[in-house]
């Protein structure tokens, strides 16, 4: 499923009612692997939300119902079979037949929520995470429209159906050639005004950050001179696309074009953070330094190289993280194990606002120990 801000919307603008709300985030692995197993995984994270229950407001009642959905949710994942996906999140409201299923393109850290609304953090992170790009291809008389985001592709043929430049066969009506030709190329320019106003709805409704052109070259030149402004900001490039090229292609080259957009990104905020930390501004790297800011709320961007992780700790009563017991020695009984602090600090700076970078070029994040951010204020 592509995942989209609106979709997301539409989950948090449900009627739940004060009804409780399972949410649960999972990680997804082919069965026998040795990475893990999401069976054993959701029978452990539904255990222990057992435990936790009894010590909630929710009444007897409702954590009975409660104990029914974690039974229903153990049996959705038990059915998987062969999933082409690697992470899943869950929702559902009970007693209602509520259930709704997002298929995730990345592990996600293994997560169960129950409480009166669906936890949908980890959902945005993905979003501000990924970028999903709007992909148009042209022919003379038509628009095809694709929108990609992660490795997933999909074909918006509703557009694809309204959008047709179409004379609709009243050249007779013309005396001569030159006003035929005329009223061809204002039906043609409209076409392409329309089509930009179309497009324009689509990658706002989306939230998309990319557009690329193919097809057609001519037509493809023309579109571009009506798009708005905005669009011409988020312009990545031309694809060497023809009209009817199958979705896999389409995939495949947008992908690449995104990977090398986003490098580009990457490298500019690294080297700000470089430059910010050669004249001791507002910057900080190394994940002692990080935590210390980020602590203190005055994180605006981190930039993680991406698979670094460890362990540390956490308070569990203010969020506070720590690499090691050592630095939390004054925190009391409060302060729990986790098995990765980057994970926590990442979550931590999305729940602050900050911009998140995960940053695949690890020659990039030499000299930052792996991690590193753009400060709104340093601390001392």
């Amino acid at each position: 499923m592509l995942i989209t801000k609106s979709q997301i919307e539409e989950l948090l603008n449900y009627r739940y009612d004060g009804v409780p709300v399972v949410s649960v985030y999972l990680s997804i692995f082919p069965s026998g692997s040795n990475e893990g197993d999401h069976v054993a995984a959701i029978k452990s994270l539904v255990h222990r939300s057992k435990e936790k229950l009894n010590g909630t407001s929710f009444k007897e009642e409702e954590i009975e119902a409660i104990h029914r959905e974690f039974e229903k949710l153990i049996d959705y994942v038990e059915n998987l079979k062969n999933p082409g996906f690697k992470g899943l999140a869950l929702f559902s409201r009970v007693n209602n037949g509520f259930f709704q299923v997002y298929e995730l393109d990345d592990p996600v850290k293994d997560n169960l929520i129950v409480d009166k609304y669906p936890y949908i953090r980890p959902l945005f992170a993905i979003l501000r995470m990924y970028r999903r790009a709007i992909v148009l291809l042209f022919r003379q008389d038509k628009l095809r429209v694709f929108e990609v985001f992660g490795s997933r592709i999909k074909e918006e043929i509703d557009l694809f159906t309204r959008l047709r430049y179409d004379m609709r066969g009243n050249d007779y009506i013309f005396i001569n050639e030159k006003k035929i030709q005329h009223r061809k190329e204002s039906e043609y320019h409209k076409f392409l005004r329309e089509a930009s106003n179309e497009v324009l709805e689509l990658f706002m409704k989306r939230g998309a950050n990319y557009i690329l052109l193919g097809g057609y070259k001519q037509v493809a030149e023309d579109f571009y001179k009506h798009m708005h402004s905005y669009l011409k900001d988020r312009f990545a490039g031309y694809l060497d696309l023809p009209f009817d090229a199958q979705e896999k292609e389409v995939l495949e080259k947008t992908r690449l074009v995104i990977a090398q957009k986003v490098e580009e990104e990457d490298r500019k905020v690294v080297e700000k953070i470089k430059e910010e930390l050669s004249k001791n501004g507002d910057a900080c790297c190394g994940i002692d330094d990080v935590l210390k800011h980020l602590m203190c709320g005055a994180i605006s961007l981190l930039a993680v190289e991406e698979g670094y992780t460890m362990p540390g700790y956490m308070d569990s009563k203010n969020g506070f993280l720590y690499v090691s017991r050592d630095q939390a020695s004054g925190a009391g009984d409060s302060i729990i194990e986790v098995s990765d602090i980057i994970n926590e600090a990442i979550d931590e700076a999305m729940h602050q606002g900050a911009e998140i970078r995960i940053v695949r070029n690890k020659e990039l994040m030499e000299g930052l120990e792996h991690i590193a951010a753009l400060l709104r204020f340093k601390v001392q």
